[in-house]
Parts: C-alpha cells; sequence; structure tokens
C-alpha cells in the first residue's frame, strides 16, 4: 500500500466534511451508531469498515443459461468516495461456480471466519504513512444486493406471501393477476398524512393502521435461535412450518460479534432500484410507450379488485 492510499484510509475521520449532508457511507445514521456501540473500534480510523456485495452472472452470454458465476466482493469505505468504489481497491473474497441459494453459507464460512479474527484479534499492519506498526482490525458495515440475492445472504426468503423483509409477517399481501401483490404503502406516511384520509383516490379504503415495528438485530437474531432448520443443500426438501414464517436458514453473518447491533444490514443495489423504480415512475409522467404502468390491462385489473371502474 503506499504512502497516499495508507493515509486515504482515514480520510473518513480525518478529512470528510460533517456538514448534514449525505456524501458517504460516514455521513449516514447507521455508521454513526455503528461508532456508539463500539468505540474501542472507531477510536482508531484506520480499521477498515467493508461492504460486501454478490451477484450472479452467466460468464457466456446466452450460450450456456445453466451455468452462473457468483462472485464475492469486498470493498473498504475508508476511502473517500471517489476512490472507494474503483476496481482497484476492490477485492475478491469468494468465487461461487453456481447459484449457491441458501447454501451460500458453505462457501462463506471460510471468509467469516477470517473476519471474526480481523474483529476479534486483528493482525499486525505497517502504516506506511506513519512509519509504524500497529493492529488493524475489520468490520462488515453491511452488505450490497439485489432483491434475489438479499434474501441468499439475509436469510430470510423474498418470494411469496411475507416477502416484504422489513414488514415480515405484517405485510400487506393478495394473489392478483396471476401474482402476488403488495398493497397499504400508505401506512409509512406520517399519523395526518390527508392522503390517509381518502378512500377513492386509492383501494377504496382509508388507512388507519400504524406502519409495521421495526425488528432490532438482537430479536432477530433471538427468533432465529429458537427455529430448527433443515441442513444445506437443494435437494433437501424446502417445506417450512408456518413458525419458520419466510426464515429459510440462519445467516452465518450471525457468527460475528457485532452483527446483531447494526443499525442497517442490508442494501439493496441502487442499479436495480433505478430500473424498477425511477424509470417506471419517468415512463408515466412523461407518457413513453412501453414504459408505462397506466395501461387498459392495469385499468381493467383495478376494475376487478373493486377499486376503479373502466368507462368505456
Amino acid at each position: 500500500m503506499s504512502t497516499h492510499t495508507a493515509t486515504d484510509m482515514r480520510w473518513h475521520k480525518e478529512k470528510r466534511v460533517d456538514d448534514d449532508m449525505m456524501r458517504h457511507p460516514a455521513d449516514g445514521e447507521a455508521w454513526k451508531e455503528f461508532d456508539r456501540t463500539f468505540p474501542e473500534f472507531a477510536a482508531d480510523p484506520r480499521n477498515v469498515r467493508l461492504g460486501l456485495a454478490t451477484d450472479g452472472f452467466n460468464p457466456y452470454g446466452v450460450l450456456n443459461q445453466h451455468h452462473s458465476t457468483w462472485p464475492i466482493f469486498a470493498f473498504p469505505y475508508n476511502l473517500p468516495p471517489w476512490k472507494c468504489m474503483k476496481k482497484e481497491y476492490m477485492m475478491m473474497t469468494v468465487l461461487i461456480t453456481e447459484d449457491p441459494g441458501r447454501s451460500i453459507d458453505v462457501y462463506l464460512r471460510p471468509l467469516v471466519d477470517e473476519l471474526k479474527d480481523l474483529w476479534t484479534n486483528g493482525v499486525r499492519t505497517y502504516d506506511k504513512s506513519t512509519g509504524r506498526m500497529f493492529t488493524l482490525r475489520a468490520a462488515v458495515m453491511w452488505t450490497v444486493n439485489d432483491f434475489p440475492a438479499y434474501a441468499m445472504v439475509s436469510g430470510w426468503s423474498t418470494k411469496g406471501y411475507m416477502a416484504c423483509p422489513v414488514c415480515k409477517e405484517d405485510v400487506t399481501s393478495g394473489w392478483h393477476a396471476g401474482k402476488v401483490c403488495y398493497l397499504g404503502h400508505r401506512r409509512w406516511l406520517p399519523w395526518d398524512h390527508e392522503w390517509r384520509e381518502k378512500d377513492k383516490e386509492f383501494d377504496g379504503n382509508t388507512e388507519r393502521r400504524l406502519r409495521p415495528r421495526e425488528w432490532s438485530g438482537d430479536e432477530i437474531l433471538e427468533q432465529l435461535n429458537r427455529l430448527d432448520f433443515a441442513q444445506f443443500g437443494k435437494t433437501v426438501s424446502r417445506t417450512r412450518p408456518s413458525t419458520h414464517l419466510n426464515w429459510t436458514h440462519k445467516p452465518m453473518f450471525f457468527e460475528l460479534p457485532y452483527w446483531s447491533k447494526l443499525k442497517l444490514r442490508h442494501n439493496l443495489d441502487v442499479m436495480h432500484v433505478e430500473k424498477n423504480v425511477f424509470d417506471t415512475l419517468v415512463g408515466m409522467i412523461l407518457d413513453i410507450e412501453g414504459k408505462m404502468k397506466d395501461t387498459i390491462k392495469a385499468r381493467l385489473d383495478l376494475e376487478r379488485m373493486g377499486i376503479r371502474r373502466v368507462y368505456g
């Protein structure tokens, strides 16, 4: 590591401007709460804050649709925003040669063991910017995935009637038009918001419910410890008792001593949010053909649900 890079590893503490603007993960509440919870780790800005990202792709294009490769990358958030996401600072920690499904923890075992050691014991490292040795420690702040991969790393299935990992069993969902649909989003509005009182403009009902409760990491871990999961492997039966809700397995990340204390353990890849949400909004606002969701089929769906009438 060069002198400049060694110096930049302290950027988040020594050179970051703290002005209530969100420019870097260190400006977020999850980072600040981590510092308050683990002040000994936060005292040395050289300790590495890592993010983990994984996704599958087919290296052979359309030639072989039955093969996929799943790399798991780690990237250091200590660096300034114009460096921390550059490819020269990313580390490929694991390379999985097939879709791992819920058995991803089998492949993560060596990585998690090293992360546990880096948190508990650290490793003696030479700081080229100061010319001194020090004990370097590391922590994973969160994962970054698309929604299907979210299910693998979090242990909560993102399919079915309870697919929302935030609402969990308090989700509002139902079967419609050949798929599961999720409604009730006005629950997140302030209690006195005018849209809560509107019925005809939405689903025909006013909204009096509060937003679903937020589960802490300790509560999730306590719930997982009470459940008995099947062994790993794709040939193992996936039938789950109702007591398991949508849990498929206990994530190995909970072996990290700090994981249950994190305010934010999993993130959705912004690229997929942009494509799936903002493209739709822009398409509707600008009336772009092929991008619209307000179609005759959608209006017929609303009529079948008893929300709207289609006038000819």
